[in-house]
């Protein structure tokens, strides 16, 4: 069971909400802006780093979970949001129910990147 202290969500994230794709003049797809959706307190945990493979290489990720309520009724999260949380663009790349009891919690394991979308 979750433990359930509201003095432990004491940090300050900003979820960003992907831009619809629209065509630029030459058909094409334009690229996908984010833009602050909403802010929420969260509890921001930090588990062992973990290893990742990108681009055939394995890297050291800077991997955080964020513990929010459950706002997916009122707001659509899923894999393609941002999370902004202490001057960081954070990619998420899992969102999961961890407590099936009233209120309900949503963790969102997410990887820190920078602007032009590489991982840290």
């Amino acid at each position: 069971m979750f433990k359930r202290n509201a003095g432990r969500f004491n940090a300050n994230v900003t979820l960003l909400k992907p831009s619809d794709p629209s065509r630029d003049e030459m058909g094409g797809i334009s690229d996908i802006s984010y833009g602050p959706a909403v802010s929420v307190f969260a509890l921001v945990t930090v588990k062992s780093q973990s290893r990742m493979q990108t681009v055939g290489d394995y890297v050291t990720a800077d991997t955080r979970y964020f513990i929010i309520r459950d706002i997916s009724k009122t707001y659509p999260l899923n894999t393609n949001w941002r999370l902004q949380y202490n001057g960081f663009t954070f990619l998420i790349n899992n969102i999961e129910l961890i407590d099936e009891s009233v209120p309900y919690y949503l963790q969102i394991t997410a990887t820190a990147v920078n602007s032009s979308g590489e991982v840290l």
